[in-house]
């Protein structure tokens, strides 16, 4: 009979497991080599074309399937512990962990990647094709968090021959898409759009604890400084006239107000509302006040989606604010409180702000500010407030008897044409205009029925006002006087 040669490598001295895959190998006599044998086999459907569950799944699964198979991840827990990077295979009702060596592949099912181990670390091979690719690591391994991961010095986007953008997208306006920088992996500083549309530049000393450091309104492009005092500290301009309700040309005493009728200047009820004022604390019992916001006034092209902030100085409770179609509640509390909104799409011409209780009982509060951009800045009087407030409406109301208001001519038809100076050019040219208590006086006095007629020129109105005819084809120069000390002319030119 011929002896042939042994297929395979010839080994020499004792050995019981193959070096690479560490497989059983049958002893020389050996009993039940089935058992060896087998052992082997099952190892080999194990590691050839290999399979692993995850490489991520810290804790072992509670009922495995015979040849469940993972790389053990850092942090592993109960019979993972301690074997980092190593194959779990479950075999024959228990775990059994191998090494893995340098070029083992493993195909990853919960990332539908594919893995090799450099020696060191298990790391995703390269692709057959970069399209649709879930995971991407440059020198680094990538995650589900992380799906594009990158270790480098420095790493460069170039054009392709004109421009190059790098765009971060959010899925709504409440989400994130910022650039967060960190030290040792914990934020110092952070730039983008977090939570809102509004480019924000925030730091932080710890990676816990952050501080907004400037924020530009996405409509205006108004710049604040939140965490500045000197930036705070400058008020920006207050979009509401006589918002301390010291300006009082109608001697309004507190009370009822019909809806439209105004009380303290500038200021009339929406709907039927009952206030009083003490100091410039006004409290509102019931209703609602409102102010129509002149938009060309300030200089304004437009109102529609501008970040507007509106602020009361200590309300005693919620406070409902309405400003143009935008709304929403100032809390109760002390010291300067605010809202800040952001008005319609059609909020394009003059806006209404209204102010209501938001609760049952009485509201008070003081010093209304409404004013572009967001955070509130401090409550600061101007000089010309009641030049602003007689753009809209100036009262003649002297307090006395026979006091003159001014000369002009009166004919036969008993019609005064007088001239009188305002101290604010009026908001439209044909005033409305009311009087009370008014008389003539060419020798004796005479009372001014009504008026008949009236143009505002600038600074200069001119009235025609009727009283008792006089003798045919006669004409004087008279006065006009007050009868008593209730006695006013009223010129309004409201919105």
């Amino acid at each position: 009979m011929a002896c042939f040669p042994r297929a395979g490598p010839i080994l020499r001295g004792p050995m019981s497991d193959t070096p690479r895959l560490g497989l059983p190998l049958l002893a020389a006599g050996q009993a039940q080599k089935h058992v060896t044998h087998n052992d082997a086999l099952m190892r080999l459907d194990a590691l050839v074309h290999l399979v692993v569950a995850s490489r991520t799944q810290t804790v072992p699964p509670a009922s495995p399937a015979e040849t469940s198979a993972y790389i053990v991840p850092a942090g592993g827990t109960g019979v993972f512990a301690g074997h980092q990077d190593e194959l779990a295979i479950f075999e024959d009702g228990a775990w059994n962990f191998l090494p893995p060596r340098a070029g083992w592949q493993a195909w990853v099912t919960d990332e539908a990647e594919h893995h090799v181990w450099t020696g060191t670390q298990w790391r995703r091979s390269q692709p057959e094709s970069s399209l649709g690719a879930a995971l991407w690591g440059v020198n680094t391994a990538a995650d589900t968090t992380n799906r594009l991961a990158v270790s480098a010095d420095a790493s460069l986007f170039n054009h392709a021959g004109t421009d190059h953008r790098l765009k971060l997208n959010k899925a709504s306006a409440s989400q994130t898409a910022s650039l967060l920088f960190q030290d040792n992996w914990s934020g110092r500083a952070e730039i983008g759009l977090a939570g809102d549309d509004q480019l924000r530049i925030k730091v932080s000393p710890d990676g816990g604890n952050w501080t907004e450091a400037l924020v530009v309104d996405r409509t205006t492009g108004l710049v604040t400084l939140p965490a500045s005092t000197w930036a705070r500290e400058i008020p920006r301009q207050n979009l509401l006239i006589n918002g301390d309700f010291q300006i009082n040309q109608r001697a309004f005493a507190g009370g009822a107000l019909a809806n439209g009728v105004y009380g303290y200047d500038r200021w009339k009820a929406s709907g039927a509302s009952s206030m009083t004022l003490a100091g410039d604390v006004l409290t509102l019992a019931s209703g609602e006040i409102a102010q129509v916001v002149e938009r060309a006034f300030w200089g304004l092209m437009s109102l529609a989606s501008t970040t507007v902030t509106l602020s009361v100085e200590a309300p005693t409770q919620n406070l409902a604010v309405t400003v143009g179609s935008a709304s929403g509640t100032i809390a109760a509390g002390a010291g300067r409180r605010s809202i800040t909104l952001t008005t319609g799409a059609g909020d394009t011409g003059n806006i209404t702000v209204k102010l209501a209780r938001s609760g049952a009982g009485a509201v008070s509060f003081g010093r209304v500010r409404l004013e572009v951009g967001t955070g509130a800045t401090p409550w600061q009087g101007r000089p010309e407030e009641g030049w602003l407030a007689a753009r809209y409406c100036h009262v003649l109301h002297p307090g006395a008897a026979g006091v003159r208001l001014a000369a002009g001519q009166l004919i036969d038809t008993g019609e005064l044409s007088v001239g009188i100076a305002l101290p604010a050019p009026l908001r439209a040219n044909n005033p409305n205009v009311t009087q009370s208590g008014l008389n003539r006086r060419v020798f004796s006095e005479s009372p001014v029925t009504g008026v008949t007629g009236s143009a505002a020129h600038g600074a200069m109105l001119s009235l025609i006002l009727s009283s008792a005819a006089l003798s045919a084809g006669v004409s004087y120069t008279a006065l006009l006087t007050t009868a008593g000390s209730g006695s006013y002319l009223a010129v309004e030119a409201e919105l």
